[in-house]
């Protein structure tokens, strides 16, 4: 009898608020909460605002089968939030209904709702709660008209406030508030995805250099700013002949993929260290750099060279930089060579199963693999099939062969950086400087990879809170014996 009690006070509450017929659900007041930028981006942008999107309506049912249409006026609900949302990403931000647009400007930002959807679900026995959830398509064109950046972002499925289920005022203010606060939720995420967007820090760097030989007078050249680990140290290196590496930088893809900023700039210097710090003769280091950094080039040189090549005594030194990927459906790690497309990234990558079992099977004392890449699909170093969510990967799951040693860049949930005033990736930066001394925490003047490491990830954690408001974590993975391996020696 108590069932059936509930279940009558229940159809009772439809009756009350209507089960068939057209709602038009109240804009709701939420707090907005603005996202925590650590540092804006040097970019003034203009909000546009169409009448057509400030004017735009929902008209659907819910996705439970309750009868009865309601609309949203989600146009007004983001107009009344993206600036205050988006505007601390910035340097500046106004919102506008189009041109002309304020001279200072560098750049349009258009919203557009791709899609939305809500739903009733019962809270109590009298008692019920909305949710919705909304995808809004963000696109960052230049004062040109050129597309500098879309993307869709989702937010999750969103509870607003619980209604009685005897109040159909209650029932519409609910539905409104679970609207409002997928638009804030949206927004925020938007917020975060825009401010480590290397299409925009890229477009920011290249607007700055372009700007500035404007401004320069003729005949003067722009200053180059030159890292202080490109300067390689004085010491001469002991030599390491039966040592080999393999060292890839891939910053250009031949799918369009975003740019790993300064990959490229990465290997070449890696290289230099490995031949004239680390002792490796040059005839035993390969350098692999964008379009001669594809697939089969990686096999060849993985399963083929090496093998041909390393001895029982051998070391062996591999670098990669460049973007990572997940196989969403497996959720197994991969490099991305140049032809890489993560759309079918077990056909066209490389994985890192496959490249660890095929390191392990050489004959050499020891193998050192340094990736300053990620593989969640979250941003920074790695890509992600169209439509897939982010994972987080797990480094601890690969069974890493007894002889190997290895550096990532970040833990599994986490992006790869670029230190973009060093000009280098951010974990390969400390890496080099590293390398150059500053991990010699004893003096002894020999750097062993426990030293290295311990040096690089505070320093890494560091400048990735403070400059990016960032959380980067180097991982290292090694057997015992190989944390006092030396890397260098005087």
């Amino acid at each position: 009898m108590k069932r059936w009690g509930v279940l009558i006070i229940f159809l009772l509450s439809f009756l009350t608020v209507g089960c068939a017929g057209h709602y038009n659900v109240p804009m709701v007041d939420v707090t907005a909460t603005p996202p925590d930028i650590v540092q804006k981006i040097p970019l003034n942008i203009a909000i546009l605002i169409t009448d057509q999107m400030e004017n735009y309506t929902f008209t659907g049912q819910t996705d439970n089968s309750l009868e009865g249409t309601f609309t949203f006026l989600l146009g007004q609900m983001i107009k009344k939030n993206v600036f205050n949302i988006l505007s601390p990403v910035f340097n500046k931000a106004v919102l506008v209904k189009g041109k002309p647009y304020p001279q200072d400007i560098d750049a349009i930002v258009i919203p557009k709702v791709e899609k939305f959807q809500h739903w009733y679900a019962g809270a109590g026995a009298v008692t019920g709660k909305a949710l919705a959830k909304i995808s809004i398509k963000l696109a960052v064109y230049d004062m040109k008209g050129m597309l500098v950046w879309e993307g869709i972002i989702s937010s999750p499925k969103i509870p607003g406030k619980t209604y009685s289920m005897m109040s159909g005022n209650e029932f519409l203010e609910a539905t409104g508030s679970a609207a409002a606060e997928s638009v804030v939720a949206v927004l925020q995420e938007a917020a975060k995805v825009i401010t480590f967007s290397r299409e925009i820090h890229a477009f920011v760097s290249t607007k700055g250099v372009s700007e500035t030989i404007t401004l320069k007078p003729s005949g003067k050249e722009l200053p180059i700013v030159k890292s202080d680990v490109d300067e390689l140290p004085s010491v001469k290196a002991k030599p390491n002949k039966n040592s080999y590496a393999i060292v890839i930088g891939i910053e250009n893809y031949r799918q369009k993929l975003p740019k790993a900023d300064y990959a490229v700039h990465d290997a070449k210097i890696m290289t230099d260290y490995l031949i004239k710090v680390m002792g490796y003769p040059e005839e035993n280091v390969v350098t692999l750099l964008n379009e001669h950094a594809t697939n089969v080039d990686l096999a060849k040189y993985f399963e083929k060279w090496l093998w041909n090549n390393v001895e029982k005594d051998s070391s062996v030194f591999i670098y990669y930089s460049g973007h990572g990927a997940p196989n969403p459906k497996t959720g197994d790690a991969y490099l991305v060579p140049y032809d890489g497309d993560p759309s079918f990234i077990d056909q066209t990558g490389y994985s890192l199963k496959r490249l660890y079992d095929s390191l392990g099977k050489l004959q050499a004392k020891e193998i050192i693999v340094a990736l300053d890449s990620c593989f969640s699909g979250a941003g920074g170093r790695s890509v992600i099939a169209k439509g897939a969510r982010p994972l987080v990967m797990s480094m601890d799951t690969y069974v890493i062969p007894p002889k190997l040693a290895v550096f990532s860049a970040a833990s599994g949930d986490q992006i790869s950086s670029t230190y973009e005033e060093k000009g280098h990736g951010l974990f390969t930066y400390f890496m080099l400087k590293g390398l150059k001394g500053e991990s010699d925490a004893n003096g002894d003047g020999r750097i062993e990879i426990g030293e290295l490491f311990n040096y690089i990830k505070p320093q890494v954690e560091r400048i990735a809170r403070k400059t990016y408001n960032n959380e980067q974590s180097p991982q290292l993975i090694a057997p015992i014996d190989l944390i006092k391996q030396k890397l260098t020696e005087k």
